[in-house]
């Protein structure tokens, strides 16, 4: 059985890449790790993971410092990173230091997707988003401005109390904005919501 290891601070971007590696393969197993020491105990244990699906930004120490840092503990684990920061010089540092492949998270959905079924089949797989590139998609129509904040919350990983603290508006207020996410969407979960804003390139800064 092929099993995957996911490392992310946020847990809806560690849900979407489970249903995504369970969408290009059925049987694969997935453990998730929130931070670096439970990455670092994970990799320890020495089961045998066939790709690890890494946040770079979760250490202080750069992309390039971490994936060399897993690599040396488990050369056997290749490693795709998911990361925020779409540098091109980012990118190249961590793929010179190990990495298979390097993917970053305001792209599409398909694209997490190519790179996990072809990292699963042993392939190299760059993605490196240049701001030049593509224009990222705005909100979807119908959705205020407002609800689009609640939904970049979303994205990163907030719960309702700590997206009412940072907006400045109740929980209950935050829980009417997130129905109208959900039906702006066409989703019905966080989750859900979390995979389907990264389909549509919608970024989870302002």
């Amino acid at each position: 059985m092929f099993s995957l290891l996911v490392c992310d601070p946020h847990f809806p971007a560690r849900a979407a890449v489970r249903l995504m590696a369970r969408q290009a393969l059925p049987t694969c197993a997935v453990d998730e790790v929130g931070d670096l020491p439970a990455l670092l105990a994970a990799l320890g244990s020495g089961r045998p993971y066939a790709l690890l699906c890494l946040e770079p930004g979760l250490a202080p120490l750069g992309a390039a410092a971490l994936v060399a840092q897993v690599r040396a503990l488990r050369p056997d684990v290749p490693v795709l990173l998911l990361a925020a920061d779409e540098s091109p010089a980012v990118a190249a540092a961590a793929l010179q230091a190990g990495a298979l492949a390097y993917l970053r998270k305001s792209g599409p959905e398909e694209a997490l997707f190519l790179a996990l079924r072809d990292a699963m089949a042993g392939r190299s797989h760059l993605a490196v988003g240049r701001r030049d590139a593509a224009p990222r998609a705005r909100a979807p129509l119908g959705m205020s401005p407002r609800q689009a904040e609640v939904l970049r919350c979303l994205m990163r990983g907030l719960t309702a109390k700590q997206i009412a603290r940072a907006l400045g508006i109740s929980e209950g207020t935050v829980k009417t904005h997130t129905v109208a996410v959900f039906q702006a969407l066409n989703v019905n979960s966080r989750t859900q919501a979390v995979v389907e804003a990264y389909r549509r390139g919608i970024p989870a800064e302002s």
